[in-house]
């Protein structure tokens, strides 16, 4: 397919990766990280039959859409993230981990949407402590190494080698080996990430729940990362419209470790669609 591309006045860039016919839906996909590029979900919308067309959304100075100033286009994210929406009707928004919170954090976005999946996400940044809690239960030497280098002078290049190093913390021992080739891959912005982390990641918290739009949240049941018990213990997230769905024997991506439940999933998505 001959790769066709949109850019929003705020530079963010749609990538059109699939169009499946069947629908006039459009299934947006922002990824997750910050600072990881929408690459990251490529082996998802490979793998899934949608009816509709499928994007990849790469906001402005995030992954590979680079900028003259990546870390000021950036904190324009919401706005961005609004705007990438409106240039469609009928939007799914299909948003992983950090992705996912910041369409929470966007109340605009609800009388937007058609629909919307959150994949491996949360609802606060209570997240946070966890995944900390696990890193000092499960410590990686090869973690702490990259880390206090990044740390001293942070980089694309440091970054990428922090990400590899991570990987047994993002995927099941099973799905490590495609994991690890998945990262290799992509490309990293760590003036993006850290942003985030300056602004955004230790004060999140969901600015709105989905109350009509059909809605889907997953995540993998080896997610120590954002565990999908952040959304399954909240009341707020406990409603007719909101389908939560574990994914069994995956972690962070699970289209990684486990493609065949995701494409169940979206499938049943799809009906109450």
């Amino acid at each position: 397919m001959k790769k066709s591309y949109l850019w929003t006045a705020l530079k963010s860039r749609l990538h059109l990766v699939n169009n499946q016919g069947g629908s006039a839906c459009h299934w947006v996909f922002l990824p997750g990280g910050p600072g990881l590029g929408s690459e990251s979900l490529s082996k998802l919308t490979e793998l899934l039959q949608l009816p509709g067309s499928l994007w990849h959304l790469d906001l402005p100075g995030d992954g590979s859409n680079i900028t003259t100033n990546n870390a000021e286009h950036f904190s324009h994210w919401s706005e961005a993230l609004v705007e990438a929406v409106q240039t469609f009707d009928k939007v799914i928004l299909v948003a992983h981990s950090t992705g996912g919170m910041y369409a929470l954090a966007t109340p605009a976005l609800e009388k937007l949407l058609t629909g919307l999946v959150l994949m491996d996400s949360a609802p606060d940044a209570s997240w946070q402590p966890i995944f900390m809690e696990y890193v000092k239960q499960h410590p990686l030497a090869e973690v702490e190494k990259w880390q206090q280098i990044y740390s001293a002078s942070p980089n694309n290049e440091l970054l990428k080698k922090l990400t590899l190093a991570s990987a047994p913390y993002l995927f099941t021992k099973a799905g490590l080996k495609n994991g690890i080739a998945m990262l290799k891959t992509l490309p990293v912005n760590y003036e993006t990430c850290e942003w985030s982390a300056q602004y955004f990641d230790g004060t999140y918290k969901a600015k709105w729940i989905p109350k009509n739009i059909p809605t889907l949240i997953l995540g993998g049941d080896e997610d120590h990362i954002t565990p999908l018990r952040l959304f399954t213990q909240s009341k707020d997230f406990q409603r007719n419209n909101i389908l939560i769905r574990e994914i069994k024997n995956a972690g962070h991506y699970p289209w990684i470790d486990n493609p065949d439940d995701i494409h169940l999933v979206f499938k049943e998505y799809c009906q109450k669609l």
